[in-house]
């Protein structure tokens, strides 16, 4: 006989997962070492670098001259030294002042990119309010599909630019450049699964070479012609924008060439750290790239007429073939860096609700940031290959190339801003004194939107394409949770064993939800499978079912095996001896049937939607209940005596467990019977055979309802967002889920 004796409202928590909880947050402290601290992994990092980050950069002089020069095939020498001096302060000022010093220093827990600063803006210590903290949110979508643009590009352009030196060899050759160009680009993107870390430490020598060329190169020509070392006078710069006056300002997007690739740089910051960043950049790269501009444009002084190709003309003709290969090489690797960091934005962007929840694989257990997403390689790598085949010409792909990676600079630049004025709460003045980086930024972006009509609207097409599909996926989450948060119903875990009638408290405290527009104001993130989580409105945690007066009943057990096991209770096997219980508001009647029921949820707090669902429908719940939330920390592998926190709700006989596993993110594989096996060897949860226990999980179907062409563009949106749904389901992909063991409950929500 179960008697329930007053209010039964305690919840047993295991002091060992609480100590092993604070054992693992030690852990994560210890895993955030500064690089700098640790010389062989500093070092590592540093080298590593070279062969992701500065690859784009570092294959910049293949093309730059040749692009600021296409309309003036006989430059003079001012002209030559005025170009130089543009590219040389451009590196200067954008890369080494603002970026390497300013931008790098805006990290969100290590990772970088726009969405780093989109978290800081709308975290805890934003002072923002909340419609500026969704208008960040959206503006951040933006400009990770702005680079997603270039990192379709960037391959293109780059490969494309190495190959044809073989035109220099032989007119023979000039048919080979495509095909070669396509069976290179494959490859490329086929060795993403092995991870940027193997990718960087293969790539780093090759690199290492590359820069020792491009400064050798460099000096050996300005001997020849030491006049051009005016260009380190920033006057030149200015003197020939003057000079040249509206021709200038048109080959300032060549200009900017020199400099694609910061964006990636910092979207990069998770991989490998700033300090590696800043060290490869001003010991290696800053140095080798600008004295090879210097020596291109000493041999242009000399030698007007080889414009058409000044990088393999300013090399020793002996040296011609193996340049060939080294820069076919170093190109490959400059694709790197656009790749890796348009990785690291889209588990960002997943993890913030802006896009649906891709297949996440880290490719290193040292350092978090390196991760690799297949869905997103193989899509990037069908565009690069349409773009290379609709242009075929790397002089052709410039015109496109630059447009999408001035927008992102300019939207990085006033987010940092922000972060500067409302979350660092840094005096005006400092802030107005970096603004001072957005006039360059203006004029970047004016110079290239000229280039519009000549291919620049490729590149702005991919973009908003991919803009499309994450708000999309934005937009519509953010009116699911408001739907569920009027209509749907939940109950705070405390306040479940009374309104499941296992107390004899008689005084009601639950009451409808209130049908309040959701407001998100102290975070933009959105659970996958919408779920009630922490930061929902405390309002939001109502149940809609009364509380049941207290009862008492008897439960037989026909399993002997069961009443010699300590860690199981008596499962029903009897049918007609089950638990029924009523509501004498609204005539509910459930019924409590023999098994384990896991119901997944984000929350810590509450009960999830899936088991209100369940109650409602089916009107049955399992003997024992257990609420399961997945938690992801920042350790390779989180050891199994600090995986599970588990807390009791209830009484013994007819428990409701809630169990956060928490998993490392080198972790790919989620077992959940594992989960439960290991909840029940070390903390005595009564988990019966497989056969059992049963998963349920949530399957939400959206159905458009707008109407009229004034909802148009929301219908448009919902309609995507419903096949995204459909698409991404629930949950992270590394779930592993029996079909024989699991239940969709269906749900759907008219939008």
């Amino acid at each position: 006989m179960i008697q329930s004796n007053g209010h039964i409202n305690d919840i047993v928590t295991h002091d060992k997962t609480k100590n092993s909880l604070s054992l693992l947050d030690n852990c994560e402290n210890k895993t955030k070492v500064l690089s700098h601290r640790n010389i062989r992994l500093y070092l590592s990092l540093t080298i590593s670098s070279l062969g992701i980050i500065f690859g784009d950069i570092g294959t910049s002089p293949l093309y730059v001259i040749r692009t600021i020069f296409a309309e003036n095939l006989h430059p003079t020498r001012e002209q030559c030294i005025g170009a130089i001096s543009l590219i040389i302060w451009n590196l200067i000022i954008i890369v080494s002042i603002k970026y390497s010093i300013f931008i790098l220093m805006a990290d969100n827990r290590g990772e970088g990119g726009t969405f780093a600063l989109c978290s800081l803006l709308t975290g805890e210590h934003s002072q923002l309010r909340p419609r500026a903290k969704h208008v960040i949110g959206i503006v951040s979508i933006f400009a990770a599909s702005l680079l997603i643009g270039d990192g379709a590009l960037t391959p293109a352009i780059s490969v494309l630019s190495a190959v044809e030196g073989l035109a220099t060899t032989s007119e023979a050759l000039t048919k080979w450049i495509l095909p070669v160009t396509i069976l290179i680009i494959i490859s490329l993107f086929f060795i993403q699964m092995f991870g940027s870390s193997k990718i960087g430490l293969a790539f780093a020598p090759i690199m290492i070479i590359w820069f020792i060329v491009l400064f050798s190169i460099g000096i050996w020509r300005m001997t020849f012609e030491p006049a051009i070392l005016r260009a380190f006078n920033p006057w030149e710069a200015i003197n020939y924008l003057i000079r040249e006056k509206q021709k200038g300002f048109m080959q300032i997007g060549g200009v900017f060439l020199s400099i694609t690739g910061l964006e990636a740089l910092y979207a990069d910051l998770g991989h490998f750290g700033r300090w590696p960043i800043r060290t490869s950049w001003l010991c290696i790269v800053l140095p080798s790239v600008m004295f090879n501009y210097l020596g291109q444009g000493a041999l242009i002084m000399q030698y007007p007429e080889l414009i058409t190709n000044p990088f393999y003309n300013a090399g020793p003709s002996w040296f011609r073939w193996p340049l060939i290969i080294l820069a076919t090489m170093a190109t490959i690797i400059a694709s790197q860096a656009i790749i890796t960091g348009v990785f690291s934005l889209l588990s960002q962007a997943a993890s913030l609700g802006y896009s649906p929840p891709l297949r996440v694989i880290h490719t290193s257990k040292t350092v978090i940031g390196q991760i690799y997403v297949p869905t997103i390689n193989w899509i990037i790598m069908l565009i690069t290959l349409s773009i290379t085949l609709y242009f075929r010409n790397s002089n052709y792909l410039a015109h496109a190339y630059g447009v999408t990676v001035c927008s992102d600079m300019l939207i990085t630049s006033i987010l940092y801003m922000c972060v500067m004025r409302y979350v660092w709460n840094n005096h005006w003045i400092r802030v107005i004194l970096f603004g001072i980086f957005l006039i360059f930024d203006i004029i970047f972006l004016s110079a290239n939107m000229v280039k519009f009509f000549q291919g620049a609207w490729i590149a702005l097409l991919i973009a908003i394409m991919f803009f499309i599909f994450g708000f999309s996926w934005y937009y519509g989450q953010t009116l699911l949770r408001q739907y569920l948060n009027c209509h749907a119903q939940t109950t705070a875990l405390p306040q479940l064993s009374i309104r499941l009638g296992l107390s004899n408290i008689t005084n009601p405290l639950t009451e409808e939800i209130k049908h309040e527009e959701f407001k998100r104001s102290n975070s933009l993130l959105i659970d996958y499978e919408t779920a009630s989580s922490d930061e929902e409105n405390e309002n939001k945690t109502k149940s809609m079912i009364n509380i049941l007066p207290s009862s008492s009943l008897s439960m037989n057990n026909n399993n002997n095996n069961n009443n010699n096991d300590e860690n199981c209770l008596p499962f029903i096997d009897n049918a007609d001896e089950n638990l029924f219980l009523k509501s004498p508001m609204d005539n509910l009647i459930f019924t409590v049937t023999p098994g384990l029921g896991v119901f997944l949820t984000t929350s810590t707090r509450h009960a999830p939607h899936v088991f209100e669902r369940v109650l409602e429908r089916i009107h049955a719940l399992p003997q024992v209940a257990i609420f399961l939330k997945l938690e992801y920390a920042r350790i390779p592998i989180v050891d199994i005596s600090h995986r599970l926190k588990i807390d009791k709700y209830g009484t013994d006989e007819r428990p409701v467990y809630h169990i956060m596993a928490r998993y490392g993110y080198a972790e790919h594989k989620i077992h959940l019977f594992d989960i439960l096996q290991l909840a029940a060897r070390e903390h005595g949860v009564p988990v019966p055979d497989d056969r059992n226990i049963t998963f349920f999980i949530p399957a939400i179907t959206i159905r458009v309802v707008r109407k009229g062409w004034r909802a148009l563009p929301s219908k448009l949106t919902l309609l995507i967002y419903s096949i995204l749904k459909s698409i991404f389901p629930f949950g992270p992909k590394n779930l592993i889920l029996s079909p024989d063991h699991t239940v969709s409950v269906g749900m759907v929500v008219p939008l």
